[in-house]
């Protein structure tokens, strides 16, 4: 356990990536608290948590943490077409793009959808949500077999939850919104 606590002290600092029109950094303190920065064009945010080092892996988890997406399913009306209803955590319409995958695993994308989407003539096995902004939910495989209508409440805020990044020196290569990890990593500064 001594030797855990000394790694991390290693790894303490901060370590940033900035470009032309983007920004993003991570503040690993000592006491395995961490303060996570990203911006761009046309959004700013900051999101807390704790961290742990793992071998080469730095694995962060939000605090508070917050659920990615929330599900409320039923069936109701024609059992062949699905009505989808997003909203974010606050109950606001927003702008996604869908992917929807079917019986036979076949995934259908429908871009660009607003508070409802419908799928006439098709029984859906899942489905997963991308907003505008690139952030993507998880997979959500529906629970009951006749379920056909769903309402989501999609978190637009990042969550780290036991995410992790890849440690290589001075530098770490982060996971981006669409839960890939980048190809620029984030460099320790001085």
């Amino acid at each position: 356990m001594f030797s855990l606590s000394i790694n991390e002290e290693n790894y303490a600092g901060q370590y940033s990536f900035k470009s032309r029109n983007y920004y993003e950094s991570i503040n690993l303190k000592e006491s395995r608290q961490f303060i996570y920065n990203y911006k761009n064009e046309f959004i700013s945010y900051e999101i807390k948590g704790n961290y742990r080092i793992s071998n080469d892996s730095l694995v962060l988890d939000s605090n508070p943490q917050r659920d990615k997406i929330i599900i409320k399913e039923y069936n109701e009306g024609n059992k062949k077409n699905s009505l989808i209803i997003v909203k974010d955590k606050e109950g606001n319409i927003l702008t996604y793009h869908i992917y929807i995958i079917l019986l036979d695993d076949k995934v259908i994308c429908l871009r660009d959808q607003w508070d409802k989407t419908k799928i006439k003539n098709q029984t859906i096995k899942g489905f997963y949500i991308v907003d505008t902004k690139g952030l993507q939910s998880p997979t959500y495989f529906k629970k009951g077999k006749f379920s056909n209508n769903f309402e989501v409440q999609f978190e637009t805020k990042r969550v780290f939850e036991n995410e992790i990044w890849i440690i290589e020196k001075d530098k770490i290569k982060p996971i981006g919104m669409d839960g890939e990890y980048q190809n620029y990593y984030l460099e320790k500064n001085d």
